[in-house]
């Protein structure tokens, strides 16, 4: 069924799926508690009326700050149905972006996820004089909020529209054009100041029909989050939710755990951030285990891996660049289809293994989605080989969140997908010369996904699309004989070595990510003669595999002990036998021992991609001694 707006989508799934249950949360007796889709419609109304009732005009904008919530689709559904312009962002957002934020966007109003939340930005109301009234979303408990200044209180208003004008919301969304500005996103990014996204609701929901039609949601999937629903990635999951009439939970860091087992979700839509936890928890526990058990792990791990490698051969989805000859593919097919066969009681034995893992996760995740950045290829493969199928996606909030996505029969490894239908696709050399199938270049797409423009940035937007109406990603990609496409890094963060070559630092992170003995890492290197690298440990592992190694990690960096187990591993992982060019290797002391994690507030994005320049300038004497040593 095709959706004109948001609201649609609310209103179909309140006919379709009235009394079913959806958008719950833990309570603090530990229930799971929801609402039905009927609930949700007639609370997205009464805000609705309510927004109305207050003067709000197609067009204003109404600055949203919440963060993970039951109720986040609620305010977001009601506050594009008034015909205002929805600015979302989080709670953790500092006063400085607040008070650019506010003041650039014009906001009229502002709903706030808790009266703490009000009170900071009635503090600041100085430095926004366009702002006109606050309202608070939710108490701590997550019910909504009552009394003054409330949600509740607005939602009271519009029961009296309603009771007038019972049309009035309908009336409202059928004058609205789903084609013009309907969210302004302000990206976190990893540089510079936010800019403010211009996205419409055409794009949106092209993007979540397209979606929905390639990974095959289901009437019967539950689904599982954690991630902020003000991130373009989240917010296209929760109205996916909603048109499929899906169960879902919103979860939290400290309650995942327990929310996988008791929730049993079939699908978990996560950032990579979240599957190297996993995976690097599963490693560090087997590596705890008898040298017998480890053995067994390791063995029925090549078997997934191997299955899973000869299936994609076996059907004609494993990774190429460029298209084999008829003959040769035949032959390798059916080499694999018996590799398949000889490995089916293997398979099945694997399973078994496995099955704690999976049952640690709730024992019925049928897949996991993965976006908001790229997924190292050691976990995917890791997931991939105990049995999840990994749907990885690529989009940025730009392009309505997605632009590809792999599809469900057919996952390819080492891909993001092929780009859903509607998108035009080049890859362009830095000269703007289009490059063939295989070639790295600069990704441009074209699609009426993508968004308006950048807001109040006429300068920035004059620069962004070229004379086709191509839109620049600035990410780095190869296009293979299939149409799948296979990110290489970010443009920007590309490494200009003194010498004058360029390198892409995923990659060589992405290597590096595979020793048990590191949990993060960043490749640097701008203006220097060589690569070097900010490693985190894994700290439980180093400890176990050095004893009487210093217990303070701030002293690691300066034990020969610790820097040698780090100098072998960047050895034996980033060498020309390994497929590295020369420029590429990282010298054996070329690296720096990080004591800490990398801060998620503001050394990551709310995605947990890297922020490069801040690491780079918090850590510039240490960068500065790795060279010098």
């Amino acid at each position: 069924m095709a959706f004109r707006t948001f609201y649609d989508i609310i209103a179909n799934a309140a006919v379709e799926f009235p009394d079913s249950v959806s958008f719950r949360k833990r309570t603090a007796d530990n229930k799971l508690v929801g609402r039905t889709f009927a609930e949700l419609k007639r609370l997205v109304d009464r805000l609705t009326a309510g927004l109305i009732v207050e003067g709000i005009k197609p067009g204003d904008k109404i600055t949203y700050l919440c963060d993970a919530s039951p109720n986040w689709l609620i305010g977001d559904c009601a506050i594009v149905s008034s015909g205002a312009v929805s600015v979302p962002r989080g709670t953790d957002v500092t006063d400085e972006d607040i008070n650019y934020i506010l003041s650039h966007s014009d906001s009229k109003f502002a709903i706030v996820q808790r009266e703490k939340d009000r009170q900071r930005l009635q503090a600041l109301k100085a430095n926004f004089p366009s702002l006109e009234k606050i309202y608070v979303l939710q108490d701590d408990a997550a019910e909504l909020a009552v009394g003054a200044n409330s949600i509740t209180e607005l939602m009271e208003k519009g029961d009296a529209l309603l009771a007038k004008t019972p049309t009035a919301v309908t009336d409202r969304v059928n004058s609205l054009d789903p084609d013009v500005l309907a969210t302004l996103i302000y990206t976190s990014g990893t540089t510079g100041a936010p800019k403010g996204v211009m996205l419409s609701q055409y794009g949106w929901l092209n993007a979540i029909q397209c979606v929905l039609d390639r990974v095959g949601f289901t009437r019967n999937d539950r689904s599982l989050s954690l991630l902020p629903p003000w991130h373009a990635f989240e917010r296209g999951v929760e109205y996916a939710i909603v048109v499929k009439g899906m169960d879902f939970l919103v979860s939290d860091i400290q309650n995942l755990k327990n929310d996988l087992f008791e929730f049993r979700p079939t699908v978990f839509p996560s950032v990579p951030r979240i599957w190297e936890t996993v995976y690097n928890g599963i490693i560090t526990r087997t590596k705890k285990e008898s040298a017998g058990k480890q053995a067994i792990f390791n063995f029925f791990l090549w078997v997934g891996g191997t299955w899973a490698t000869l299936k994609s051969i076996a059907f004609d989805y494993d990774h190429q660049k460029t298209k084999p000859f008829i003959l040769i593919s035949l032959v390798r097919r059916t080499f694999a289809f018996i590799g398949l066969i000889w490995l089916l009681p293997l398979k099945g034995l694997a399973n078994l293994v496995f099955g704690k893992i999976h049952a640690a996760m709730g024992g019925q995740i049928r897949m996991s989605i993965s976006g908001g950045s790229a997924l190292p290829g050691v976990v995917d493969r890791f997931l991939t080989a105990i049995g999840i199928t990994v749907l990885e996606g690529y989009g940025m909030t730009e392009t309505s969140a997605v632009i590809s996505v792999r599809q469900l029969d057919r996952p390819t490894p080492g891909t993001v997908g092929t780009p859903l239908p509607g998108y035009q696709v080049k890859i362009k050399d830095e000269k703007g010369n289009e490059l063939g199938s295989g070639q790295k270049g600069n990704l441009w797409v074209k699609s009426k996904q993508i968004l308006l423009g950048y807001y109040k940035r006429p300068e920035l937007n004059a620069t962004i699309f070229d004379k086709d109406g191509f839109f620049d990603t600035g990410d780095i990609m190869t296009l293979n004989h299939r149409g799948e496409l296979s990110f290489a890094g970010r443009a920007k963060d590309t490494i200009a070595l003194g010498g004058g070559e360029n390198v892409e630092p995923v990659p060589v992170e992405d290597r590096l990510l595979t020793s048990e003995f590191v949990d993060q890492v960043m490749v640097v290197g701008d203006d220097r003669k060589s690569l070097g690298a900010l490693i985190v440990p894994n700290f439980d592992r180093v400890r176990e595999q050095l004893k009487g190694i210093p217990e303070k990690p701030e002293l690691w960096n300066y034990d020969k002990t610790v820097r040698e187990l780090y100098k072998s591993e960047i050895t034996r992982l980033i060498s020309r036998d390994a497929g590295f060019k020369s420029f590429e290797v990282i010298p054996g002391s070329c690296f720096y021992i990080v004591p800490r994690n990398f801060d998620p507030d503001t050394e990551m994005t709310r995605t947990l991609k890297l922020k490069r320049p801040v690491i780079k300038d918090k850590f510039a004497e240490e960068i500065d001694g790795m060279y010098k040593s």
